[in-house]
């Protein structure tokens, strides 16, 4: 049967694997000849997937839409991003997902010049050999050799010795790293040599110069990633993912590149899909090892965008990844390439999450005066108690929180950006950029463009309606009685005050 498919199919399969006893190893050779993975995927991906253009089109309007004041995003960019203009007049628009490190010597303009030669090189070497072997030939039949030939090939000789000298002279640190962005750019074009504005995740449009302003930065180096290689670039156009440098020290994970600020967009509010979950406790073997650690953890956070670190009240310095394997891997490049020091990690801790369900057959609660779902404290002078209730919320509200967490983000980002406006405490926590402001979805499944407040509540107040079982616990007041959405990160959960004593979020 297999000699039959082969030959049906026009496929070779090598001796071996015919003799195999083993039919698995047979069937999965067979398939493989017949029907390669690479090329089934990048089938699928150019016929099915639209291009980046059409693409960008479809997609920039409500990312736009949902974005930290929205309503102030200058038209002329606006525009530019959708219709993904790539002219040098067009107002440049760049994300900055993640800050990746890699080593001084892998940098191109650090690799030495061994192997193969590039089509430049090839072209110069070729001419400068010509020019000698003309020389020596009008030497040797008593010929006045060219003037011109030959000042070339010592002006090549003279400089390709000054190179090999400048090469001596500027030795690479093979230790040293640099921290590069990875980044898209979504309209405009970017060179090197220009200025662009980082904008944090706290911007918005709304008040662009409000404080800490944000500060221009010269784009130094601009790479197109090859695999794990790096090529050099002049200038990237508008769809293009490539690589960026002079933002070091300026950038702690992700933000905006924009060439104007007054009508610029914040595109910092996305987010990753997933967050990291295993956290660990370290510290050197070595105690004077500390100071190194303590640096080699903040490295490891700026280009790896899935890691967090944090140092607890107790003097723990904790690391968060996103999987034992992720962890297995910020550990050994923690040792080799960020701290360069030995590192003991505790046991790893992952946290669950629990959630609120309705369980009819549950014992009787232990006071059922209060029912089920019920906390009573009262402060040590008995002068204030406090009453919490715990319930679920039904489904179709829990669904419809999910599916608007775009309009409560941007609800929650714009008035904390009233309230931090004047407030330098909070202008100190935009500096270090290591606070993100409302509520980050859980999940990314917004049903298109935001809602304004007053739509919101309605259909807020319609998917509570819809609990017809429970219309004596979710009545039609319970919307004006909302404090609070989140935790953020945490679903679809809302904090209501019966008593009116917390202020109106």
């Amino acid at each position: 049967m297999v000699e039959k498919i082969t030959k049906s199919l026009n496929l070779n399969l090598p001796p071996h694997v015919l003799r195999s006893r083993d039919p698995r190893a047979v069937l999965t050779a067979l398939f493989a000849a017949w029907l390669p993975l690479s090329t089934a995927l990048l089938v699928s991906v150019t016929e099915y997937l639209p291009s980046p253009t059409k693409a960008q089109a479809e997609r920039m309007p409500e990312i736009i839409d949902t974005s930290v004041g929205a309503d102030h995003v200058a038209p002329e960019v606006r525009k530019a991003m959708i219709e993904s203009d790539k002219s040098k007049d067009a107002p440049v628009v760049a994300y900055v997902s993640k800050m990746f490190s890699v080593p001084e010597s892998e940098l191109p303009q650090n690799k030495r010049r061994t192997g193969a030669l590039s089509a430049e090189e090839a072209r110069d070497l070729g001419r400068k050999k010509r020019a000698e072997l003309a020389r020596q030939q009008a030497i040797a039949n008593g010929e006045s050799p060219d003037v011109g030939g030959l000042t070339e090939a010592l002006s090549s000789a003279a400089i390709g010795e000054d190179e090999a000298k400048t090469e001596e002279a500027t030795p690479v640190d093979e230790k040293a790293e640099h921290l590069i962005g990875f980044a898209r750019i979504y309209s405009g074009t970017l060179s090197v040599g220009d200025e662009v504005y980082v904008l944090g995740p706290k911007f918005s449009p709304e008040r662009p110069h409000a404080q800490p302003e944000p500060k221009k930065v010269t784009v130094t180096a601009l790479y197109l990633m090859m695999g794990r290689g790096l090529e050099s670039l002049d200038s990237v156009p508008a769809g293009v993912v490539f690589g960026i440098g002079g933002l070091e020290g300026h950038m702690l994970k992700s933000g905006t590149l924009c060439s104007q600020l007054p009508g610029s967009l914040n595109l910092a509010g996305v987010t990753m899909g997933s967050e990291p979950i295993v956290r660990v406790a370290l510290e050197p073997e070595n105690p004077y090892d500390l100071d190194k650690m303590i640096n080699g953890l903040k490295l490891l956070v700026q280009s790896d965008p899935c890691a967090e670190y944090e140092q607890l009240p107790s003097g723990e310095h904790v690391v968060l990844t996103a999987g034992e394997l992720h962890l297995e891997r910020c550990l050994k490049d923690l040792e080799e390439r960020f701290a360069k020091c030995k590192i003991q990690a505790g046991e790893p801790i992952v946290p669950y999450r629990e959630s609120t369900v309705v369980a009819a057959e549950m014992n009787p609660p232990k006071n059922p005066e209060l029912g089920r779902g019920v906390v009573v404290s009262a402060t040590a002078s008995k002068q204030v108690s406090v009453r919490l209730q715990v319930r679920p919320l039904p489904p179709s509200v829990t669904e419809f929180l999910s599916k608007n967490s775009g309009s409560i983000k941007r609800l929650n980002s714009e008035r904390k950006a009233e309230e931090t406006q004047h407030s330098d405490e909070h202008m100190a926590a935009v500096i270090d950029g290591a606070e993100q402001d409302g509520m980050q979805e859980a999940e990314q499944r917004e049903s298109g463009q935001t809602l304004s407040p007053a739509d919101f509540k309605k259909q807020l107040k319609a998917a509570f309606a819809e609990a017809k079982k429970e219309k004596d616990i979710w009545t039609d007041d319970v919307i004006d009685k909302i404090t609070a959405f989140g935790p953020r990160n945490r679903g679809p959960n809302i904090l209501i005050d019966t008593a009116g004593i917390c202020s109106k979020a």
